[in-house]
């Protein structure tokens, strides 16, 4: 299994576990490298894209986003705003849905 590979999946468990342990009003699915998170008609997808070497959000709050790793760390960055880390925009998107 390549770097990219092991990472991803190894994030999108940290993901659900996370959306298990602190957002016990969701409901969370992991199938096929992809995360599905919603509430009611609100649906997040987070899927590893292995053509890229990317994760992809879909958020019904703010759009679509794509992130890599940064070399040497274990964070998911934007690659269009390189401000944007995935963990801390799902953290603020699924608290607002409380």
């Amino acid at each position: 299994m390549s770097n990219f590979k092991e990472a991803a999946n190894k994030t999108l468990n940290l993901i659900f576990d996370m959306v298990e342990k602190n957002y016990d009003f969701l409901d969370v699915d992991y199938e096929d490298e992809n995360l599905k998170i919603e509430k009611e008609e609100k649906v997040f997808i987070v899927s590893i894209h292995n053509p890229t070497s990317q994760i992809w959000l879909s958020s019904p709050i703010s759009g679509a986003h794509h992130f890599e790793l940064m070399h040497n760390t274990n964070n998911w960055i934007g690659t269009r705003d390189k401000n944007l880390d995935l963990i801390k925009v799902l953290e603020k998107e699924l608290g607002s849905l409380r």
